[in-house]
């Protein structure tokens, strides 16, 4: 049926428990509120992450992941996705990258050069848009970087989404002060604004009269109340709010807002803000037209769809939208045709009212199967406040800050329709001479791969001495069918060793929606019998009805101590990669301007690689690098890196010094930075950890920089030396000096891979042996043998072509290269991309 005004019917049911839930059921009438309340102690329980230090002009983004960490100590949401601490989330990674600034927005091309100016400015709308289109929340261990843009995005983050942001208003006449209270002691920690001036504060008391015309400028987080706390207001009564300005401002951090100030819990936009149902992002991916999210409201409006088309086999589990109302009753549907204006029957539909305004999202009760290509709608109906809409617009820094900007936004014709009561009308073509001609409405469909989904992501490490024992001893992996009907799966070790053993159920047959687990567990005593070194295999899991989703999780147990791997002592120039004033040569012992001058010669030897080897570091110095040649550590477990260093460097208030590492030579990761000036006057040895980013990955690149630098003092900056790369590493690879490959028993690289239908597999030997190349596939069968023969010592290569023994292609998928020389067997896996 053409019109979805149908569902009148249910609307009015819909309405009608609504108001029998409210007004008669008891359970529903709401208590009074304490007079006085602190997250940081109920009943001796603490709902509250630690007071932090905000750099630049980043409060918004501070008093929303407050409020998302706080509310995910209540559910015990973080404990229990397996975080260990307390809940602490990327305040920088929002201020990069959350669309609306010169860094990036993805609705222009390139996707930037307007917008924001970063670290100047954000709100609480802006934070909706970056959350709900599923770019963050991320952890503060993975995308926390201020100076430069962190890594937008990377398969090792963990992602935390809030299902529901509802935003609320207290009123001049105060009718809603118990409904914030009951929120902050229901969902936990609010976002809320201030127009911070010292003439406003009295202690640690902020009060604006509400006839004083300064705008916000600042964003807290409220986390209790006190009916009776004594401001400079004409009464008592008010907000005890965390700030960001480190422990040593106001009462280590906190400080009051009176009830009777002009904009906390008034402002519509950033006066309470409630980031609710925070857990771990479970889909794999949003569908949406609205980058911006919600910038604006079609009043005279109700019924709209989206239209969308898969970028891949996946299933859709739920969706999102906005309202801009309280006490709204929505519709939601997804169809499968648009066709002669006519939008089909839908094949899933979800009905409910929304209290709140704000955000939400909705499980649908029926999921809806897409494959690759396919077309797919999304309709939503509202029974009042008119659709919230995306659009360029004009958004105001905080309210009032020290700027305004313009955000452009794009939309195209085909992608949002609305019912005008009698046809559906491309939003493109709506006409009203101040609408923007830029908008898309604000509905989402959020999907996850059809398949197997395994979980976690990561793989299984287990390490210890020589004989035992071994710790972990097991890991524990969930997977579940996502999709209709049902499969037959299969968990497997490939290849077959004697350390490692599978229990659970590991054959059987999956319905949509249900779910397994096995645990890969260390055998201790065959464990015990082997030599140092790192020993690796992975469990396949197999889809045996269609492949979807089969995917794999590599499992290593490191027998023994980390060893020397490879080591740079300066004799020769390597060749790395030099940036501006870094060189390779004899320092002459100059600079000093303050701290210590630069060394004379090398740790070892005369070279050494530094940053200006004649004296000190100049002034206004953006990052400078020395970047190391690329870094096969594909064979090696618990990388770490050892280096001596001469280094003087100012405060980081002022100036800079890092150390970092990449698999890409584009994305990097700081494993070190100067938390203090450093003045070395003799040579000292570092050690850092770099198993996060180097362990078993075939490219690896180290990186020295020196900067950013103001106009102030001046230091001798870089020099190191004798550098080294200590892992464990697997039987047979021996330690090799001055930077040259490895002397590798086993493979050393498959390229390309993925491949079609050709690829090359590299091996070295450090002495003649007999070498045993076999192709495998998922299930540990053998395709075809490569080759079976004597290699005299040194680096080799072998094609395949994607055939079986008997010369038949093979259909795409995985399949896995296995090595055995002596006593020596490796494995890597390749994929075949017909």
């Amino acid at each position: 049926m053409q019109n979805i005004h149908q569902n009148y019917l249910v609307s009015f049911f819909l309405l009608l428990t609504f108001f029998l839930m409210v007004f008669l059921h008891p359970s529903m009438v709401r208590a009074d509120p304490p007079t006085a309340f602190d997250l940081r102690d109920v009943e001796g329980v603490n709902f509250v992450t630690p007071v932090k230090s905000q750099s630049g002009g980043t409060c918004w983004t501070f008093g929303a992941m407050s409020a998302m960490e706080g509310n995910m100590l209540m559910t015990g949401a973080w404990a229990a996705a397996g975080e260990t601490g307390l809940p602490n989330l990327a305040e920088y990674h929002l201020d990069w990258w959350n669309g609306f600034n010169q860094h990036n927005n993805d609705d222009l091309d390139p996707p930037s050069g307007s917008g924001l100016i970063v670290h100047q400015g954000g709100d609480y709308r802006v934070t909706s848009a970056y959350l709900t289109r599923a770019e963050g929340a991320v952890r503060n261990i993975d995308g926390q970087s201020y100076d430069s843009p962190p890594v937008r995005h990377q398969d090792t983050y963990h992602y935390f989404y809030p299902r529901d942001i509802e935003w609320y208003v207290m009123g001049t006449d105060f009718g809603n002060m118990d409904l914030i209270k009951e929120k902050i002691m229901s969902e936990g920690v609010l976002g809320t604004c201030m127009a911070y001036d010292e003439s406003f504060m009295s202690g640690i008391n902020h009060y604006q009269p509400p006839g004083n015309p300064m705008l916000p400028n600042h964003a807290i987080s409220i986390v209790g109340w006190d009916d009776n706390h004594v401001t400079q207001a004409h009464d008592n009564g008010a907000w005890l709010c965390k700030n960001s300005w480190g422990t040593a401002w106001g009462d280590e951090g906190y400080f009051w807002i009176s009830y009777y100030d002009r904009w906390c819990c008034q402002e519509p936009q950033m006066g309470a803000v409630s980031l609710q149902d925070v857990e771990p992002m479970r889909y794999d991916r949003a569908y949406f037209h609205d980058y911006h999210g919600w910038r604006d409201t079609m009043g005279d409006c109700d019924l709209v769809f989206n239209a969308f088309v898969a970028e891949e086999a996946s299933l859709i589990q739920a969706v999102s939208f906005f309202t801009a109302a309280d006490n709204v009753t929505y519709i939601v549907s997804i169809h499968n045709q648009f066709t002669d204006g006519v939008l089909s029957e839908p094949v899933s539909t979800m009905t409910g009212t929304i209290e709140f305004t704000g955000f939400h999202t909705i499980d649908l009760d029926i999921p809806v199967d897409l494959t690759l290509g396919e077309e797919f709608f999304v309709s939503l109906e509202l029974s009042i406040g008119g659709q919230p809409y995306d659009r360029t617009s004009d958004v105001p820094v905080l309210l009032g800050a020290s700027y305004r900007t313009i955000v452009e936004s794009t939309a195209s014709a085909g992608e949002s329709f609305y019912w005008d009561g009698s046809s559906w009308i491309d939003l493109q073509e709506y006409d009203d001479p101040n609408f923007p001609g830029t908008a898309n409405f604000c509905i989402k469909a959020l999907t996850v791969e059809r398949g197997l989904k395994v979980t976690p992501a990561e793989g299984f490490r287990s390490e210890g001495p020589v004989g035992g024992p071994f710790s972990p001893s097991y890991s524990t992996y969930d997977f579940e069918y996502r999709g209709t009907g049902s499969i037959q799966f299969e968990v497997t070790l490939s290849p077959q060793v004697g350390w490692f053993t599978l229990e659970g159920i590991l054959t059987g047959e999956l319905a949509g929606g249900e779910s397994g687990q096995i645990s890969v567990v260390v055998d201790e005593e065959s464990a015990a019998n082997l030599a140092s070194g790192a020993y690796y295999c992975d469990v396949v899991f197999t889809n045996l009805t269609d492949h979807a989703g089969d995917t794999t999780r590599s499992v290593v147990l490191a027998v023994g101590d980390v060893e020397q791997q490879l080591t740079w002592n300066f004799d020769t120039d390597p060749g790395w990669s030099t940036e501006d004033l870094w060189a390779y040569g004899r320092p002459t012992g100059q600079g000093g301007q303050y701290g210590g001058p630069d060394p004379t010669s090398g740790y070892t030897g005369t070279n050494v690689y530094g940053f200006n080897l004649n004296g000190d570091y100049p002034n206004d110095l953006p990052e400078r690098h020395l970047t190391s040649i690329a870094i096969d550590c594909s064979q090696l477990f618990s990388v770490g890196l050892r280096f001596q260093r001469w280094l003087g460097v100012e405060d980081p208030e002022f100036d800079h010094a890092y150390v970092r590492v990449s698999n890409d030579g584009v994305n990097w990761f700081t494993v070190w930075a100067n938390d203090s000036e450093i003045t070395d006057s003799s040579w000292q040895a570092m050690e850092l950890d770099l198993s996060a980013v180097a362990d078993g990955q075939e490219t690896v690149y180290l990186r020295w920089t020196m900067g950013s630098t103001d106009v102030g003092w001046q230091y001798c900056g870089w020099n190191i030396d004798d550098v080294e790369i200590w892992a464990i590493a697997p039987p047979g690879m021996a330690p090799v000096s001055g930077g040259g490959t490895p002397e590798v028993i086993g493979l050393t690289g498959i390229w390309p891979n993925p491949f079609n239908p050709r690829t090359s597999i590299g091996f070295s030997l450090p002495a003649t042996a007999n070498v045993e190349l076999g192709i495998y596939d998922l299930h540990g069968r053998l395709v075809t043998v490569l080759t079976n023969q004597i290699f005299a010592a040194g680096s080799h290569s072998v094609t395949w072509i994607g055939t079986d023994s008997k010369g038949r292609q093979l259909s795409s998928g995985v399949y896995f290269a296995r090595l055995r020389t002596g006593e020596v067997l490796q494995t890597r896996k390749l994929l075949l991309v017909r």
